[in-house]
Formats: C-alpha cells, sequence, structure tokens
C-alpha cells in the first residue's frame, strides 16, 4: 500500500486542461498557433510517470512532441498542494541550460510556451527509457557516470545574471521540497502509512524521530537549503529518474526543483540515489566527486545532505520502486545518520 499524503486537494484554476483526447489538444494547439497549416493531431498518450506534472506525447502526422502542464497540486499526488507557476521556472532552466553547448546536447528544447496556461511544448527526444531500472538491478552504463559528473559541474559553472536570478530561486517548490524532504519524515505524527510500505517501518521511524541530535541536523541542512541563494544552478533532482537513455544517448530531463544553491545538493542526491541501487556509502561518494572532478567540492556536506535524501525516500511520501527488507532500510538509515551528524 503505497503511502498517503494528508493535505487538503487544491481545485484546478486552469482554462484549459491537459488530456489524452486528441480533438481539444487540436484546438488548443491551434488556437496557440503551435502546429502548422493543416498539421493534425492524431495520437496523444502519457510520457513518462513523473510526480509533478502533467506530461503528454502528442503524435502529428507531421512530428511527435512533448506537452508539459504543472498543475496546483501533484500530478501523483492530487492531495499535495504546488506552486502553480513551477512550470516557468522549468522554461527558464532550459533556456539558460542552452546557452552551454554540452548541456543543450543532452536536454530537450523548449519550443513554445503559454505561461497563462501554466504549459509548455517541448522537443521530444524520441523513445527512451529513464534509469529507474538500476534499482532493481541494472546498471549504468560506461561511461554514463562520467557523464552525469561532467554535465553536473557544467551546469554548476554557469554564470546567471542578475536580472535572471529571481525565478531561479525557486522558492515556492523549495519550500514544498524542504516540507517532504527534512520536515514530514521525522514529524512525530505524520499520518504516513509505513507499514504498507514495509512491515515493522513505522518502530524503525520512531527511533529517529526520537533522536534529537540527528533531527536537529537534518532541520540544520534543511535551513541550508531552503535559504540557499547560489552559487550554482541546480538541477535540483539530479536522480535516476530524471536520466533518460535516448538513441541519442543520455539525457537530463525535469528540472522543475531546480535553484540556486550549493552544488553539493545535486551529487548528494546522485549519490543516495546510486546507494538506493545496491552501491557501498563511501565507494559511492569517491565515485561521484572523482566523475565530477572538482577539489573544491565539500564532502561532508555532500555525505549530509545525502543522508537526507537517503532518509525520506526511506521514510517520507516519495518512495521509490526497490524491492528490499527492513534491514536495508535499517542500514540506510544508519548511514543518513552517520553522515548528518558528522557535519
Amino acid at each position: 500500500m503505497p503511502i498517503r499524503p494528508t493535505s487538503p486537494k487544491t481545485e484546478p484554476t486552469l482554462r484549459f486542461e491537459l488530456t489524452t483526447e486528441p480533438e481539444p489538444i487540436q484546438h488548443f494547439l491551434e488556437a496557440q498557433k503551435w502546429l502548422a497549416k493543416g498539421e493534425c493531431v492524431k495520437r496523444v498518450g502519457l510520457a513518462g510517470a513523473g510526480n509533478m506534472n502533467r506530461t503528454l506525447r502528442v503524435y502529428t502526422d507531421q512530428r511527435s512532441l512533448i506537452l508539459k502542464q504543472s498543475f496546483p497540486y501533484c500530478a501523483k499526488f492530487p492531495d499535495i498542494p504546488a506552486p502553480i507557476d513551477r512550470i516557468k521556472t522549468e522554461v527558464a532552466f532550459y533556456d539558460i541550460a542552452r546557452r552551454s553547448k554540452t548541456l543543450s546536447a543532452r536536454m530537450p528544447q523548449v519550443i513554445e510556451f503559454a505561461p497563462d496556461h501554466h504549459l509548455a511544448m517541448i522537443e521530444d527526444l524520441g523513445a527512451g527509457t529513464d534509469l529507474l531500472s538500476i534499482y532493481a538491478g541494472d546498471s549504468l552504463r560506461e561511461g554514463e557516470l562520467s557523464l552525469l559528473g561532467e554535465l553536473a559541474r557544467e551546469l554548476h559553472s554557469l554564470a546567471i545574471p542578475e536580472n535572471e536570478r529571481e525565478v531561479l530561486l525557486n522558492h515556492d517548490m523549495r519550500a514544498l521540497n524542504h516540507e517532504h524532504i527534512f520536515d514530514i519524515p521525522l514529524r512525530k505524527e505524520n499520518s504516513l502509512d509505513l507499514e504498507g510500505v514495509t512491515a515493522g517501518l513505522p518502530a524503525l521511524a520512531e527511533e529517529f524521530k526520537q533522536d534529537d541530535i540527528y533531527k536537529s541536523g537534518v532541520h540544520a541542512l534543511g535551513r541550508l537549503y531552503v535559504k540557499a541563494e547560489g552559487p550554482s544552478l541546480l538541477h535540483g533532482d539530479y536522480y535516476p529518474g530524471s536520466f533518460l537513455r535516448t538513441n541519442r544517448g543520455l539525457a537530463i530531463i525535469d528540472p522543475e526543483f531546480t535553484f540556486l544553491g550549493p552544488p553539493e545538493f545535486d551529487l548528494s542526491v546522485l549519490v543516495a540515489h546510486l546507494i538506493f541501487a545496491g552501491g557501498d556509502g563511501s565507494e559511492v561518494v569517491d565515485s561521484v566527486l572523482a566523475a565530477y572532478k572538482d577539489p573544491t567540492i565539500d564532502r561532508a556536506l555532500v555525505q549530509a545532505f545525502a543522508g537526507a535524501e537517503l532518509m525520506r525516500r526511506t521514510l517520507g511520501v516519495s518512495q521509490l520502486p526497490l524491492m528490499v527488507g527492513l534491514e536495508t532500510k535499517r542500514g540506510w538509515l544508519e548511514l543518513s545518520r552517520q553522515w548528518v551528524n558528522a557535519l
């Protein structure tokens, strides 16, 4: 049984809402003048199963394209309110990332954007698979970790003009993410159905909820996360679900949690998820930092943020497709405690 959130659902306030029915999509695209003369929508289907937004693949008689729309709630968890303007920040991220040839070759292009409808038309990178398969025995292919390190380093080194910083601070999305990473999992009463996830997990969670030193460390990391204003442009959710294997090679997608902050945060998320995929903690950190190739990175901060990610994915709302038992989860939480408390 999945964990269910408890916040009240916010009703949609959209004038047009994406649907898998071709006819309304045709009418919308024509009204926006986003179709070529005579171009006809033939088929519409889901494109991925992200947590935050509704994302559709549209096939016309001339091409395929992606439509992505942000709602005033999370697509996967409709009971969780979310900032409806998050697509605007994602579009800004892509526009800036395109200034790097290295990044533009590994990310889709935004073709059109309708801010009044909170909807973007995005380049379709073609049939591809994300890297969530690494949780079930798949492995990163040769060169993929090096590429992920290179792309993160390139992103983090981009210069952001002062007049473009405000939208990239992404305060509202960070506030939402802060709550789910650093707050809700360790609340004494949070109404999460952990027993339905793994038998015995509520008792294990209680042990960490009662550890005041650990909770203080997690909350300190949360303050650093939510108040950051630089120095780097981050992806914000640098994990296997944001990495796509395509015919053009590995691509990076879904930067709705982007913000200006410490580069260690992106690296920490990658570290945590490689551990979820079966990696040894210290060896994973070594490998990720070697791929990133920047000796100024604060290893202790990477590990501490990774500890928070290990904890929230084990005890929080956003569960991963992991077929592991209680003792494995205990090991992740003990590593989380070790790394958070060491900062």
